[in-house]
């Protein structure tokens, strides 16, 4: 009877080319999965492009949020597209949720994204649109298509200018003309600017958020407006006590702007006898009406020389001289443009 008995290989020896071998192996798996992370890292995803984006603007950085989504606009038009802007708002966004889409774990090259915001206690949804953008080779990234620029419509009622955050821009002179500037959402403070001495305009607060205008809170279009100030008034009271001398003074009283009765040149008393002291009427253009006035004159020239003087009722009308924009025209020491005319009532 023979017994079977198993025979056992040598077990070979691990050599160093083994070890080598073994080693590649593992750097090319680490190299693979950082490889990969790379690439994801660089791919980004829909939803993380969207919350860098809204971080940007809701800590104040317009320069980031340009680098990720520029508007494409006349410089003219993204003047407030600033940090400074941004800074001198007093209420920025609020980021609550980033939600992408979910596309079933395909591989797409658009994706949206649904963000949840909070601006000044009101909440508001807004829909971004993420697509994949080819890059250096095979390594795609995802990019927005559009940002929030929010356009904001301005026009002035003698106010050529406006100011946010220092920012100056010039506006239509024309009032019912509006002229389009792009802001980041937020709420500013809106300041008129070149109004002069002679108009008082208030400032104006609008509130930014996506542009929709599905909240009741967000700004639509803004209107400055601005009003003759009351001391234009005083003014105008001043031009024409000014023209009641004028026209009673010699070399003076012969302006177009005097009665007729003034112009001679044989007058042998010519002085005030009443100035105007108090304005009787005032309208938003400008035009102004004061109480009557009075100058003294005898006429001793002509087929029927005055045997006494006489005093001559003049009545006064006063209309400032403003600019395109209907801002007051003043001199050189600041004192506003009158026309003055003195005419004689019927009565």
């Amino acid at each position: 009877m023979s017994t079977c008995r198993p025979q056992w290989r040598e077990r070979r020896a691990w050599t160093r080319k083994d070890a080598l071998t073994v080693l590649v192996l593992v750097a090319l798996i680490i190299g693979c999965i950082g490889a990969l992370g790379w690439i994801a890292k660089k791919e980004g995803t829909p939803d993380g492009e969207v919350r860098r984006y809204l971080t940007y603007l809701a800590q104040g950085d317009a320069e980031g949020a340009l680098s990720m989504v520029d508007p494409g606009v006349p410089n003219d038009q993204r003047l407030f597209l600033t940090n400074e802007v941004m800074a001198s708002a007093s209420s920025r966004l609020i980021i609550e949720s980033v939600e992408a889409e979910d596309n079933g774990g395909k591989r797409v090259d658009s994706s949206t994204v649904t963000a949840t915001m909070r601006l000044d206690g009101d909440r508001f949804t807004h829909v971004f649109t993420v697509e994949r953008a080819k890059g250096n080779g095979a390594v795609s990234a995802w990019t927005l298509r559009d940002g929030l620029f929010v356009t904001l419509p301005v026009s002035g009622s003698r106010v050529p200018q406006f100011s946010v955050g220092g920012v100056v821009a010039d506006l239509d002179p024309s009032a019912s003309k509006k002229r389009d500037f792009l802001f980041f959402p937020g709420v500013y403070t809106v300041e008129p600017e070149g109004v002069g001495a002679y108009v008082t305009a208030p400032s104006q607060q609008v509130v930014i958020e996506d542009g929709s205008h599905d909240s009741p809170y967000e700004t639509t279009a803004l209107t400055l407006q601005g009003a003759l100030s009351a001391e234009l008034k005083t003014q105008a009271l001043q031009a024409m006590q000014d023209a009641v001398q004028a026209c009673a003074t010699q070399g003076t009283n012969m302006a177009d702007s005097c009665p007729s009765a003034l112009h001679s040149s044989s007058l042998s008393v010519l002085e005030v006898s009443k100035l105007p002291s108090a304005l009787v009427s005032a309208t938003e253009d400008g035009s102004y009406t004061g109480e009557d006035g009075a100058i003294r004159y005898q006429d001793t020239g002509g087929w029927f020389p005055d045997r006494s003087p006489h005093d001559l009722t003049v009545r006064p009308t006063a209309t400032v001289a403003t600019t395109e924009g209907g801002i007051p025209v003043v001199t050189l020491d600041g004192k506003p443009v009158f026309s003055v005319t003195l005419s004689v009532p019927w009565f």
